[in-house]
């Protein structure tokens, strides 16, 4: 009985030993192998974030400092490095901050190369015009003057060519000699000059050029200028370093210059092309349109370093004129444009301010004096001296038109008329 006890007993101590083991000791088990579970997952989460921050860090230096492979080519007596690649690349933008990145030297040359044929595609568009050589210039010693000069082709019709030219090398000569493309010359008739603005009309025979080199050449596609900023990107072709057919290319620095001439005023442009006393021709926007006349003439306003241009909306009244075999017709003064603020400043109205008024000239018998200031012509307000030349474009000689002038006497501003006679 006894030892059926003591069985018994060891029986009920195991049962409660199972029961403490599956009540207490296993659920603590299972608690700690879950928390452990749990750190190896943070772990590991932690780690491949790590990674991926890493990576990325990796691939952004690499990107922005690492250089690509190069391959040395031997040129001559030296050595250059150049990239592999012979495609212009795609622009590429930085995956942080979304900006394009600075272009390459070699984008930039290729654009300047674009800008160039731009110049280059309007060849059929100029010829030359030849200075008349002669015994007696020759041993004056005038080599030094223009011996071509360019000639642009600016209107057609169905048996003659108009060609834009510099004045300087026409000398108040009746005809010329132009040079083709292919060094062939024909005769051209002088229709017209302006010595102010320094150009000239020539015209040639369709009958005079070959067959075949006259379905090369084509008329250039005028622009306005009207565009052109600071910074503008411009092309001059025709002889702007004194050598025709060659092209040069540059940036617009002052599109603010004004230059007087008698009875008005032009608009001009500062470049950074270089300058040179000899340089005539035309310069194009990138369209390749003539957006200006390539003038030295102004020099006191634009500097002599670089090189200027007449915007070509002032000069297409003046060349319609020329083809016309006619001129402008004179009025004798010479001005400023008086803007708000220059007239506030003087207690004057806005206009055109008459700096000189030539002796026995148009303005002179009309009664116009210095520091009269143009407000209206025929009725029509006046803002700048250019509005007077526009005005007497359209007017013939013997025409008569009535200036409105606001002219100090004493110390109050009257208005008065002056009815003028043009020449």
């Amino acid at each position: 009985m006894e030892n059926k006890r003591e069985e018994n007993d060891i029986v009920a101590h195991q049962k409660k030993r199972y029961q403490f083991m599956k009540e207490q000791v296993r659920p603590q088990q299972k608690r700690e192998a879950f928390q452990w579970v749990k750190r190896a997952g943070v772990l590991i989460m932690a780690a491949v974030l790590f990674g991926v921050i890493a990576g990325g860090i990796m691939v952004l230096l690499q990107n922005h400092f690492v250089k690509p492979k190069e391959k040395v080519v031997t040129i001559d007596t030296y050595t250059t490095a150049i990239p592999e690649e012979t495609a212009e690349p795609e622009d590429k933008k930085d995956k942080t901050t979304g900006k394009t990145e600075s272009l390459s030297l070699f984008q930039i040359n290729k654009i300047t190369q674009r800008m160039a044929a731009v110049g280059t595609g309007l060849s059929p568009s100029l010829v030359g015009i030849l200075q008349e050589s002669s015994a007696q210039s020759i041993l004056a010693g005038d080599s030094g003057n223009l011996s071509v000069a360019y000639g642009l082709l600016i209107q057609e019709t169905d048996k003659k060519y108009y060609i834009l030219t510099t004045n300087e090398i026409i000398q108040e000569r009746s005809y010329v000699q132009v040079q083709l493309s292919d060094d062939t010359t024909v005769e051209g008739r002088v229709l017209g000059c302006d010595t102010q603005l320094d150009m000239a009309v020539v015209q040639i025979e369709k009958s005079d050029v070959k067959t075949n080199l006259l379905a090369q050449m084509t008329v250039a596609r005028i622009g306005n200028g009207m565009s052109l900023l600071n910074g503008s990107n411009v092309i001059a072709i025709g002889c702007p370093n004194g050598v025709l057919r060659s092209v040069v290319i540059g940036n617009v620095t002052n599109d603010d210059i004004r230059g007087a001439i008698t009875d008005g005023e032009v608009e001009l442009y500062c470049t950074d092309m270089p300058y040179t006393s000899f340089g005539n021709g035309v310069v194009l926007d990138i369209a390749g349109r003539v957006v200006g006349i390539i003038t030295t003439g102004f020099t006191d306003a634009t500097g002599n370093t670089g090189m200027s241009f007449i915007k070509i909306a002032n000069v297409m009244p003046v060349l319609e004129l020329l083809k016309q075999k006619q001129t402008a017709p004179y009025l004798g003064i010479e001005g400023s444009t008086l803007d708000l603020t220059m007239a506030r400043a003087h207690q004057l109205e806005t206009g055109a301010y008459v700096t000189e008024v030539y002796s026995g000239s148009p303005a002179y018998k009309g009664g116009m004096r210095v520091a009269d200031v143009i407000t209206k012509i025929d009725g029509k307000k006046v803002s700048s001296m250019s509005d007077i030349y526009q005005s007497l474009l359209k007017h013939k000689p013997g025409d008569e038109i009535v200036y409105t002038v606001s002219r100090k006497v004493d110390k109050e501003q009257i208005q008065k008329k002056i009815k003028i006679e043009l020449e």
